[in-house]
């Protein structure tokens, strides 16, 4: 099973956001550009193929444990390499890099890219989409602030899920203790 660990950002931050895309209209296009709202997180690790989530699921827990509720916020935008468009992530007490670095352990996939420039992805169409302008528009975009209380494991079906998207299903979660 294809394996990545992450942070969901809740329902009022996803309506926050949904309606700054939905104020920018979409481009004339037979097809929606942007990806579905229950596919939008925040990758921590992605570990490719693992045959087995158990050992990924006790480092999930183990690395929340040692990690208190903290603070974020979706803020500013951009596209890596013109195609995959991302909202950007506020993280004022930088807690995501180390956090991010207990949770890969020895797991991730060295393919993982954007190691340390943590973001939601919002479409992976930018370019054939035209979506250049909207991003411009969206790169003064701030959401508003969440105290992150746990971290989620998922299992990645590529092409499974609605309009050809991957389907995300949630395997494990793991609260932020601080212990």
């Amino acid at each position: 099973m294809r394996l990545f660990a992450a942070i969901t950002p809740p329902v009022e931050v996803c309506d926050h956001l949904e309606a700054a895309i939905d104020m920018l209209g979409a481009p004339r296009r037979s097809r929606n550009p942007w990806s579905p709202r229950s596919l939008w997180h925040i990758t921590l690790a992605f570990y490719g193929e693992v045959a087995d989530s158990g050992e990924l699921e006790v480092n999930l827990s183990r690395a929340a444990a040692a990690c208190s509720p903290f603070s974020l916020a979706l803020s500013g935008a951009g596209t890596f390499r013109h195609d995959a468009c991302w909202i950007g992530v506020s993280d004022p007490d930088e807690v995501l890099p180390n956090l991010a670095k207990e949770v890969r352990g020895d797991w991730a996939s060295p393919y993982q890219h954007a190691t340390n420039r943590f973001h939601l992805t919002i479409s992976r169409s930018g370019r054939s989409a035209g979506l250049e302008s909207a991003m411009r528009a969206l790169a003064v975009y701030r959401g508003p602030e969440w105290t992150v209380t746990n971290i989620e494991l998922f299992e990645s079906e590529l092409g499974s899920g609605i309009g050809g998207h991957p389907r995300y299903t949630r395997i494990a979660q793991a609260d932020l203790r601080g212990e």
